[in-house]
């Protein structure tokens, strides 16, 4: 009964500091996630206000670097077309395929014109233009000459019928660095619009562009460009024109954006990217639930770790309660067992030793009240026989006296046969000494003989290694052979031509008649040179085939020789490998040599301490006679010590059986299970 109350009592015990533990871990993790998920949450639109602010700036930085390549792209088209006019005189064909290539290969050019300092101009592709227009009353015109470089327009129209363009003009030389005119690439202002609506920055970010008098040039919304409303009155427009970049809220028809800006002079362009403010407050708005989301399932996830991990931790406690109740209760067969390495698993440890230990104690008393009672039992029965025995002693030491004699001359003998084994183990380790020398020697002579075979070893890789040398030069002497018989091939080409012209410089020389006769003459000896030539090359091929025959033959004595070598090199491997298996053999027989000759020596003087030890024996068993003299006097003295044992006999087994019955309560044996 009090140990079921025991275990109900360490039930609720356990679930009060699993729900304490629980639940104030929780609470505490649940608050460090709620601060830390609202100061995210707080942070999350300055984050994405500031990512904003780079996106913008960075948008507006690469539009503009994008702008600029462009205009430089033309600039070189222009200055290569300069080059070429003032290097060479082009025609009017030449003209139009220049130009049609810088108009092909830059789609936001419009028209391209070369205008003479005469008033003569030549446009690409044509357009209609008034009878009194004159290209040096153009800004244009009077910028590139006074600035002897690329000039780039202020917005213009020709009339109010064609769409507003943006002039990049450069100065035209001759070959005296005198002006004599200008070439000048029209930009459309709807096809830089379509280049700047390629700009996206999320769903409502766009960029424009803005010139130097605060007028709108370029915008995805390409009527809304060729109208050029007038954008000064935004503060944005007047920081930009500033010259330096920037970042700031502008309100554009009506809906609010954030917008960054860049400035180019030499462009005489302001570049502005402006996203709406409504878009990244969504993607607040987006990222602040993504953030709950994620507390929430985060929460649940740890809410179900910490669960198993707080029942974990009180689980081996809860082992430790039921495992002292029934320790208290007697039953010292409790043990606990913990997976865990930490103070748990200390205390488990301690627990299972000291249970161990007390067991042990426990159960060597109960070892030592069965012994006690043996020896108060056996004290009791020996107490009793005690006076039988007195007189049988008396009767048994004479008995013994005669007995010691014919001992005595056993040791004797005995003595004398130790003498004889004590002087044969002598010898035996002399001659284990000297198998120990021999052995010793011919183990160095094998090393010596494994590193002759070692160095042999390497000087045949040495050979194996030549060997593939000389087949290598064998393979580029082939080489070289197939290359002079290229060059046979090439002189015989020669020879036959050689004679070609010689049989038509004779047919000539026929020809010629009597003029022709020194020709004819010459004729004849080339035929001949170009016979020798022939004979000459045939001898040399025949000499190639005889040389190349012999190095085959050559290179298959030096395969077989490589082949031999590496037999020969394989062999002395498996000679190494035998020499080592010697040496190790010999080692292992001189160490049990050597320990033979050790166990000889302790045999030796293991002999020589029997001796000694029967010498002993032989002096006591002389003091035993004197000594069984006196035991027949020391029997009266045990009969009065006799009846003592007998009364402590009894009084010891009073106390053992007390002692036994207060040990009954532990159990020190484990429940056989059913």
């Amino acid at each position: 009964m009090l140990r079921k109350k025991r275990k109900g009592n360490s039930s609720i015990h356990y679930r009060s500091i699993f729900t304490r533990l629980f639940f104030g871990t929780m609470a505490m993790v649940v608050g460090m996630m709620a601060i830390a998920a609202f100061f995210i949450s707080s942070q999350s639109e300055a984050m994405l206000n500031e990512k904003t602010r780079q996106q913008l700036l960075d948008a507006s930085n690469t539009a503009m670097q994008k702008a600029i390549s462009r205009v430089h792209t033309i600039e070189s088209a222009l200055q290569s077309f300069g080059s070429s006019y003032k290097n060479s005189k082009l025609s009017n064909g030449q003209m139009f395929g220049i130009l049609t290539d810088i108009v092909t290969a830059n789609p936001t050019i419009s028209e391209i014109q070369v205008a003479k300092t005469d008033g003569s101009y030549l446009t690409f592709p044509g357009s209609p233009l008034s009878g009194d227009y004159d290209p040096r009353k153009s800004d244009w015109f009077a910028g590139a000459l006074e600035k002897k470089s690329t000039f780039v327009s202020d917005v213009f129209q020709f009339s109010q019928t064609e769409f507003p363009k943006i002039a990049v003009s450069l100065p035209l030389l001759n070959e005296d660095e005198e002006n004599v005119g200008v070439i000048v690439a029209f930009l459309s202002v709807p096809k830089l619009s379509e280049f700047i609506g390629q700009i996206k920055l999320g769903d409502t970010g766009y960029a424009m562009i803005v010139d130097r008098l605060g007028k709108l040039v370029a915008h995805p919304d390409k009527n809304y460009a060729l109208k050029r409303p007038a954008m000064d009155q935004l503060s944005i427009v007047g920081h930009m024109l500033t010259g330096q970049p920037g970042f700031e809220q502008v309100t554009l028809q009506g809906a609010e954006y954030y917008g960054a800006y860049q400035y180019d002079s030499s462009l005489k362009w302001g570049m502005i990217v402006v996203q709406s403010i409504t878009e990244i407050k969504r993607e607040v708005r987006t990222l602040q639930l993504t953030i709950l989301a994620v507390s929430i399932v985060g929460i649940g996830a740890l809410a179900a770790l910490l669960y198993l991990f707080v029942r974990r931790i009180v689980k081996p406690v809860k082992e430790v309660q039921q495992k002292m109740s029934s320790f208290s209760e007697g039953d010292l067969f409790q043990t606990m067992q913990v997976q865990t390495n930490d103070e748990i698993r200390q205390l488990a440890d301690s627990f299972n030793s000291m249970s161990t230990q007390i067991r042990s104690i426990i159960g060597k008393i109960q070892h030592v009240i069965v012994d006690v009672k043996q020896v108060a039992h056996h004290v009791g029965n020996g107490s009793r026989h005690s006076h039988a025995m007195q007189n049988e002693v008396v009767a048994v030491t004479e008995r013994l006296s005669q007995e010691m004699d014919h001992q005595q001359q056993q040791i004797e003998g005995i003595h004398t046969t130790m003498t004889g084994i004590t002087q044969e183990m002598s010898r035996i380790t002399e001659s284990m000494e000297t198998a120990v020398l021999q052995n010793q020697e011919s183990r160095k002579q094998s090393v010596k003989a494994s590193s002759s075979i070692d160095t042999l070893k390497d000087n045949m890789h040495k050979i194996s290694e030549d060997m593939k040398s000389s087949l290598h030069a064998m393979s580029s002497m082939k080489e070289s052979m197939v290359d002079i018989r290229d060059i046979l091939d090439l002189i015989s080409q020669i020879s036959k031509r050689t004679k070609l012209l010689s049989f038509n410089a004779r047919i000539e020389a026929s020809r010629a008649g009597q003029a022709g006769l020194g020709f004819g003459i010459v004729a004849d000896e080339i035929r001949l040179l170009s016979d020798q030539t022939e004979e000459a090359t045939a001898r040399i091929e025949q000499v190639i085939r005889s040389g190349e025959a012999r190095m085959e033959r050559v290179a298959d004595c030096l395969e077989l020789t490589d082949h031999a070598t590496i037999q020969g090199i394989q062999t002395l491997h498996h000679a190494t490998d035998i020499f080592h298996q010697t040496v190790s053999i010999s080692e292992t027989l001189t160490t049990q040599f050597e320990t033979i000759r050790q166990l000889s020596v302790s045999i030796h003087q293991q002999s020589q301490s029997i001796q000694e030890r029967v010498d002993n024996l032989s002096l006591s068993a002389q003091e035993v006679v004197s000594g069984t003299q006196q035991a027949v006097a020391s029997n009266q003295e045990s009969l009065s010590l006799s009846e003592q044992f007998m009364h402590d006999a009894d009084h010891l087994s009073r106390i053992v059986e007390d002692l036994e019955q207060e040990i009954r309560f532990f159990r020190t044996e484990e429940k056989a299970t059913a």
